[in-house]
């Protein structure tokens, strides 16, 4: 059976296929080129309603800089000008005393399907330069980037072997499962202490997990693997990813931050990212937000915060339009995943968080729901969050970290959620230094 990406793709070829022949041939308003015509654009439409996943992607000259973007800034048309300005107001921004660069925990390092069988994959993260590579099992590797030999990058132009990694160097060889050297080509003679480091890792929900501690430490726990997902009774609807200029834990507090809900949130969608900049008026339109976080006081699972979220959509702030329950589950320092139920089909969406830098971070969506929900609602909903989230990116971006915030009773679970988090760090973990000139953010 052909891969449903496969099939969508070969629906819209052939949709294409049949404008071209429509435009190439003389059937100019016969009833053959209009009826062709109208098959070839609902072909194209039916694909990219019902079949293609949604994909969107946004980086830091398009989302969270609004006075460089705005629309009536003409002076920053080019992506040049917009970088330099951009550069120049992180330079210029106040970092504050930050918490330690990298907490422990399991982190998304790429998603499953972006690594085919066979192929090699440079990923730079976390601090660290990393290779991987697909083995022929279908079996995901991850381990250091350099070669011990002459310090080649492993992941630009290494090539795999049954299981094992080739340098492009000199043509070295490591076996996946423990990095030990296999072969050198031009020696008889295998030292049998070469190696490679090899990271734990773990696949599941579409994502490849790495396992990070700063200690060194075994993994005390798991995120949570879905078998709707691993089993595909439950659809891949799409994805969206942007990145996100501010330390890691800034992300996740936002959901502890209940009180900036009905603020940041509260337009309508329809206003998009940037509803203070939106041609259309819809204050009509409301959202209202009320949402509860606290530790899970589930044994064993000091390492989960959940989040009872209900999200109302109302007509004049009286009449409700719809309204969402949501089960949120923080599982560790960077994942998230809300779990709906509706009268449409239950799913779940994945927010993960992934530190690039100590202050960029890449923020990945995955939504899988069952086959109840409609495709076009799915992408409506994923679209959604999209906006949403752009309008916290613009806070984000240009915020200074409060190491010890002004809190108010109502904030109450700010300063729980400080607490939890702090599990994360250890004494070891890489700490935050910038000078002045250190503070930029280089395209």
């Amino acid at each position: 059976m052909l891969e449903s990406t496969t099939i969508g793709s070969y629906l819209e070829s052939i949709g294409l296929d049949v404008l071209r022949w429509c435009l190439t041939t003389g059937l100019t308003y016969s009833p053959s080129f209009i009826t062709s015509i109208t098959l070839g654009f609902l072909g194209l439409l039916w694909y990219h309603l019902f079949w293609k996943p949604f994909d969107r992607f946004r980086d830091l000259t398009e989302i969270g800089f609004d006075d460089v973007n705005r629309p009536t800034r003409n002076d920053f048309k080019t992506d040049t000008t917009r970088r330099q300005v951009i550069n120049g107001l992180m330079r210029r921004r106040k970092i504050g005393a930050l918490p330690p660069a990298y907490p422990n925990g399991w982190f998304t390092i790429f998603e499953s399907n972006t690594l085919a069988k066979g192929n090699v994959k440079e990923v730079n993260l976390l601090g660290l330069n990393l290779v991987a590579w697909r083995g022929n099992s279908g079996q995901c590797y991850v381990a250091d980037a350099y070669c011990p030999h002459l310090g080649a990058n492993l992941g630009v132009g290494g090539k795999v072997i049954g299981e094992c990694i080739r340098c492009p160097f000199h043509g070295w060889s490591y076996k996946g499962c423990n990095g030990a050297l296999v072969n050198i080509p031009y020696s008889q003679t295998i030292p049998d202490f070469a190696k490679i480091k090899i990271w734990k890792t773990l696949e599941g929900n579409g994502f490849v997990y790495l396992w990070y501690h700063a200690e060194g430490d075994e993994p005390s726990w798991y995120p949570k693997i879905y078998p709707e997902i691993q089993s595909g009774s439950w659809k891949y609807r799409g994805r969206s990813e942007l990145l996100v200029s501010c330390h890691i834990q800034e992300i996740p507090e936002n959901g502890a931050d209940t009180s900036h809900f009905n603020i940041v949130h509260d337009e309508a969608v329809l206003c998009g990212g940037k509803p203070e900049y939106s041609w259309f008026g819809w204050d009509f339109i409301k959202h209202k937000w009320d949402g509860q976080w606290r530790v899970s006081d589930v044994e064993g699972e000091g390492h989960v915060a959940i989040m009872k979220l209900r999200h109302e959509m109302s007509l004049l702030g009286k009449i409700p339009l719809f309204v969402v329950n949501v089960n949120v589950k923080q599982v560790g320092p960077s994942t998230v995943s809300l779990e709906f139920e509706t009268a449409f089909g239950k799913g779940v969406l994945f927010h993960m968080v992934t530190p690039l830098e100590p202050m960029v971070q890449r923020v990945t969506h995955q939504f899988y729901t069952s086959n109840a929900l409609i495709h076009p609602y799915a992408k409506i909903m994923l679209l959604a969050e999209a906006i949403m989230i752009e309008r916290d990116v613009k806070i984000w971006n240009r915020k200074t970290f409060m190491k010890t915030p002004l809190l108010i009773k109502n904030d109450r679970s700010v300063k729980q959620f400080r607490k939890w988090y702090a599990q994360f760090y250890s004494d070891n973990s890489p700490q935050c230094f910038f000078t002045k000139n250190e503070n930029s953010l280089e395209f």
